[in-house]
């Protein structure tokens, strides 16, 4: 008599506790995943702001100081200029076509303007009592701590004015990048060197 083999297969239990690990195999995946992601914008944004600030320096080194209008010298400048309500900044070129030595509403040509990545935005996570990036103590007064003169282009915006060598005239100061669980810091000194910073949740490296 010819015998019949018996089927073999998963029980009904054994299908649940297999979905059950694919589920939370999925799920730590999925937050490894967010975390990197988070993590890859922050040093994203951080990056994008410093190679803006090198365009920046590179406008202004290009354009000098001076130019020559209708046989006239003209003080000219550039000027990075920050807006952190909206999590953006913009280069404007200022040039004194009245020679007053003020920079008057229409003698700034915006160059460019560019926003944080997603995600990202200006400000630091809660605990920061360290200012960037040499660590003296205290909490920082401003997301952007430059100074905020209330003349175009600026218009009460912290803002960076270069000079011909891309150094910063109105003195130097910070920019705090956060995406709510970690920061980074840009610190700007008058000489025109800049220093990028993260902080470690005691001190920033």
């Amino acid at each position: 008599m010819k015998q019949t083999a018996k089927a073999e297969g998963f029980t009904l239990l054994e299908l649940m506790l297999v979905l059950a690990l694919i589920g939370i195999l999925l799920t730590l995946g999925s937050l490894g995943t967010s975390a990197t992601l988070r993590d890859w914008q922050m040093q994203r944004a951080s990056q994008q702001v410093v190679e803006d600030f090198k365009a920046a320096q590179l406008q202004a080194e290009r354009h000098g100081d001076t130019t020559l209008l209708n046989g006239t010298l003209q003080e000219q400048r550039s000027f990075l200029v920050f807006d952190p309500s909206h999590n953006s900044y913009a280069l404007y070129h200022w040039q004194d076509n009245n020679s007053n030595g003020i920079p008057d509403a229409d003698e700034s040509n915006r160059l460019w303007n560019h926003t944080l990545p997603p995600g990202t935005s200006f400000g630091w996570v809660a605990g920061l009592d360290r200012k960037a990036c040499s660590n003296p103590a205290g909490i920082p007064d401003r997301a952007v701590t430059f100074a905020t003169p209330d003349s175009p282009p600026c218009n009460d915006r912290p803002c960076i004015k270069l000079d011909s060598q891309g150094s910063s005239v109105i003195g130097p100061g910070a920019i705090y990048l956060s995406n709510n669980e970690q920061s980074y810091a840009l610190s700007i000194t008058r000489a025109g060197l800049f220093t990028l910073c993260k902080w470690n949740g005691e001190t920033w490296q």
